[in-house]
């Protein structure tokens, strides 16, 4: 598979074997800028160490474009939320959420036979509020979460 540059592709970053949620890889969508570099279009839900609009150094590899290497951070920071239907209070997510989205967050929503958020906290969002406002909707009971990448200074 050749991509061209500016072209989406899905990037393939290996997860190990030994993880929490059962997954080994991840795929998230980037731009190709060229020269096996590729700029993230969404947030990962598994991934590490890695954000919205950050860029990564890839090789294809038995045909698939797989991430070796880190480059350009973009300033933006990763967050995941998890609501489990038997322990959480999912009547509470969307008020739990608000202020996050008044703050300039966004999330991607993904059932994985539990509910899974992976929130972009951009560069300019206030990071101990946005922190805060996570740690609020644990305190209610609305999610669990844990930080992804933490990239504001």
């Amino acid at each position: 598979m050749k991509a061209t540059d500016n072209e989406m592709q899905k990037v393939i970053f290996d997860l190990g074997s030994k993880t929490w949620h059962g997954f080994s890889t991840e795929s998230v969508w980037a731009t190709n800028l060229g020269s096996g570099v590729y700029q993230l279009e969404n947030s990962p839900f598994f991934a590490k160490g890695i954000s919205f609009g950050d860029t990564v150094k890839t090789s294809l590899i038995e045909g698939r474009i797989k991430v070796v290497g880190f480059g350009l951070k973009s300033g933006h920071s990763t967050y995941r939320i998890l609501v489990l239907q038997k322990k959480h209070k999912p009547v509470l997510f969307a008020k739990c959420w608000e202020p996050l989205e008044r703050l300039g967050c966004s999330y991607e929503h993904g059932d994985f036979g539990y509910q899974l958020y992976a929130v972009d906290v951009p560069e300019n969002v206030d990071i101990q509020m946005a922190y805060a406002f996570l740690e609020h909707g644990e305190q209610q009971g609305a999610w669990d979460f844990e930080e992804g990448h933490g990239s504001h200074l």
